[in-house]
């Protein structure tokens, strides 16, 4: 497993499954990144995998510039370690980082959920039921991957609603280690049937535009979630903070 693991064919099969074609009128540094960043937050590459730089620009038929760059944003965001005269690896999900990603996703998503309350629109409680309507089918296909996805379309939909659009970058920064463990509790049967009963309570809150209830539904969510993840996590402390 460890040699298939660090086998640069693997590596791209993993990162690049449909091999998705660049666009070159678009900076190619950011379209790696997002490539490279989803394969480590669905645990598509884990944490101790080495990242082959050129085997990923060969592939792509470009230059090792963008890959380095990409490489380099996701080192400023934990997500990988650059090692000099080593190489490029997965970070590891260091139990304090969980922990502290949860307790600010907490505070910023309940601060959040508040003033969306008083603000979401028709438009955006419509586009809730539906994002919960497609959510529910992921789950039923039993795919955790589209699960998770539009579990966070749920949470970035109501802080779109909050008008706070640096809160929500923040919160999708410090979401990744917790997204890494998700996409391993999200293939828990009861998983979905729990985060899709909270969301619903989360949006009749806010369909009465009762600030209170959204924020006590929420928090009843988030912390009911951190509980399984950190059982997935002492569960598979290996796993994450792997670094070989």
């Amino acid at each position: 497993m460890k040699s298939e693991r660090n086998d640069p064919q693997q590596f791209i099969a993993r990162v690049l499954p449909g091999k998705p074609a660049l666009d070159r009128a678009q900076p190619l540094s950011t379209q790696i990144y997002k490539l490279l960043r989803e394969a480590i937050v669905t645990m598509a590459i884990l944490p101790g995998d080495v990242v082959f730089e050129r085997a990923l620009s060969e592939t792509l038929g470009i230059s090792r510039t963008p890959v380095r760059e990409a490489l380099q944003q996701l080192a400023r965001e934990e997500l990988v370690t650059i090692a000099a005269q080593s190489g490029t690896f997965v970070a590891p999900v260091r139990r304090e980082q969980f922990a502290e990603s949860a307790l600010l996703r907490r505070v910023l998503e309940s601060a959040s959920i508040r003033r969306a309350a008083e603000r979401i629109s028709d438009r955006e409680l419509h586009l809730l039921h539906d994002i919960q309507e497609m959510h529910r089918r992921a789950v039923e296909r039993g795919d955790s991957v589209e699960s998770i996805r539009q579990d966070n379309r749920f949470h970035t939909t109501v802080g779109n609603a909050a008008q706070l659009p640096k809160a929500l970058q923040l919160i999708e920064l410090v979401r990744a280690p917790i997204d890494r463990v998700r996409y391993v509790t999200a293939r828990e049967p009861e998983e979905g049937a729990l985060t899709l009963a909270q969301h619903q309570q989360v949006i009749d809150a806010l369909v009465r535009h009762d600030a209170d209830a959204a924020e006590r539904a929420l928090l009843a969510h988030l912390d009911d979630a951190l509980q399984r993840q950190q059982r997935v996590f002492d569960a598979h402390v290996d796993l994450f903070e792997s670094e070989e």
